[in-house]
């Protein structure tokens, strides 16, 4: 991974972590709310796995926000 995608996706993970927490979501609601797993909501968060384009998508409608929020540092 270069470094450009490495910032890009440390900067996606801690953007879905704020939007849940602002929530007031926990990580099992909110996989629950897209259809995934708990663990895999944790491993995206904590920049252990990368996301999907469609799961940002679903993310984002699920939080009401433009996807292009998550490319800007929280």
């Amino acid at each position: 991974m270069d470094s450009q995608e490495n910032t890009y996706h440390n900067i996606i993970s801690a953007n879905i972590r704020n939007l849940r927490v602002k929530a007031k979501l926990s990580q099992e609601l909110m996989a629950e709310k897209l259809g995934c797993s708990r663990e895999f909501i944790s491993r995206v968060e904590n920049k252990k796995e990368r996301i999907s384009l469609n799961m940002l998508l679903k993310i984002s409608e699920l939080f009401n926000t433009n996807p292009s929020n998550f490319f800007t540092m929280p």
